[in-house]
């Protein structure tokens, strides 16, 4: 996963760089993401996170600022993406900031976090996270521009204690798709104190923290209205006579046990045969789903691959010419890395992923393991 390494800026020197045009390696740079951006066409989650990774290295990098510079990120946001996504994509500020944040959330969670690889997949799960990204100004030190820190671990302590205490309460609530966005917001506050006086968020709208307030208020009399409502009607029952309900009802209750005996009996056998029923189709599912997951992993990193391949030569076409291949061919680095066998390798790789496609697209039962494929 690539990380967005920022450049120090001091808070005074960020407003001029913001009205500096682009140098040439920056002009490049935005190019090549403008590019990743426009191709960007695979299924849903991946192209979010692809369009994610390049919005944030725009942003993060100040890139949106223009060859003359004085363009605002959100200037950028409504005028150039709605060009590289034609389509009702993109074209909102909060669309494009969705994408960014859930990418750069992934990206200081994947390195922080010990959950085993869950990590957050929605822009409203991203959205309730984004306080507590680490910035590199304090707010509105940067004249309206923030780039995140994404390459400090200690930074990323705040998001990732509130992300872990989200997905144990997911846990424990048997949430099979991970942490909702209100599972986040609530871990989110339950943490502030702490993130406040550690400085690892930043402070929410008094707003914000006057409705939390009057909501949590609100709850607490709902609470003490029922208990009072409750203890009101045990006390108007006090008089009532139970001695002889008490004896009817087990009266009733031994009667009931010696008429429903050989039912219950019949019962318990039907439910352990059906215990060993389900038992054997959890373990078939199971089994399957260990499958998708294998499956479905490498089909994203072929895919991943595949992709990231196709837009580096189609950025090398546009900014140096294919011309270019025939001096990398000529040289090795270190005497060891060359890339003058591209072509065979290339066809190989091709040749394995027609064969891929063709096992795919058939639907046979097994056809066994064979001395000479266990030798090979």
């Amino acid at each position: 996963m690539t990380t967005t390494t920022l450049a120090v800026v001091e808070p005074q020197e960020a407003v001029s760089l913001l009205e500096s045009p682009l140098s040439s390696a920056e002009t490049a740079e935005l190019q090549s993401c403008e590019l990743a951006i426009e191709l960007a066409g695979k299924d849903r989650l991946e192209k979010a996170l692809i369009i994610g990774e390049k919005l944030s290295t725009i942003y993060n990098g100040a890139l949106f600022r223009g060859l003359d510079g004085g363009c605002t990120w959100e200037q950028w946001l409504k005028e150039r993406l709605p060009k590289l996504l034609p389509e009702a994509e993109g074209r909102s500020v909060a669309w494009g900031d969705g994408r960014r944040l859930l990418w750069e959330e992934r990206n200081l969670l994947a390195t922080t976090s010990p959950l085993g690889g869950l990590l957050p997949s929605g822009v409203q799960v991203a959205d309730s996270l984004k306080a507590l990204v680490p910035r590199r100004f304090f707010r509105g030190d940067g004249g309206g521009w923030n780039p995140a820190i994404l390459d400090d671990p200690d930074a990323a302590e705040g998001i990732t204690k509130v992300w872990e205490l989200a997905c144990k309460n997911a846990e424990a609530n048997q949430r099979r798709n991970g942490p909702t966005a209100e599972d986040v917001r609530a871990a989110r506050e339950e943490l502030r104190p702490d993130l406040e006086r550690k400085g690892l968020i930043r402070s929410a709208p008094a707003s914000f923290q006057t409705a939390t307030a009057a909501r949590v208020e609100a709850a607490r009399h709902r609470t003490v209205d029922v208990t009072s409502a409750k203890r009101g009607r045990a006390e108007r029952y006090e008089d009532v006579a139970h001695e002889e309900q008490v004896r009817r009802d087990f009266r009733d209750t031994m009667a009931n046990i010696r008429d429903t005996k050989a039912e219950r009996q019949a019962k318990v056998e039907v439910d352990q045969v059906r215990e060993q029923l389900d038992a054997a189709e959890q373990q078939e599912r199971h089994e399957l789903e260990e499958e998708v997951r294998h499956y479905n992993r490498r089909l994203h990193d072929a895919s991943v691959a595949i992709h990231s391949l196709l837009v580096y030569l189609q950025t090398l076409s546009r900014v140096r010419g294919t011309q270019y291949l025939d001096d990398m061919r000529s040289i090795e680095v270190l005497g060891l890395i060359t890339v003058k066998d591209d072509m065979q390798r290339l066809q190989d790789a091709g040749q394995e992923l027609i064969q891929a496609v063709n096992l795919a697209r058939t639907s046979e039962p097994p056809t066994g393991v064979n001395a000479q494929t266990i030798e090979l």
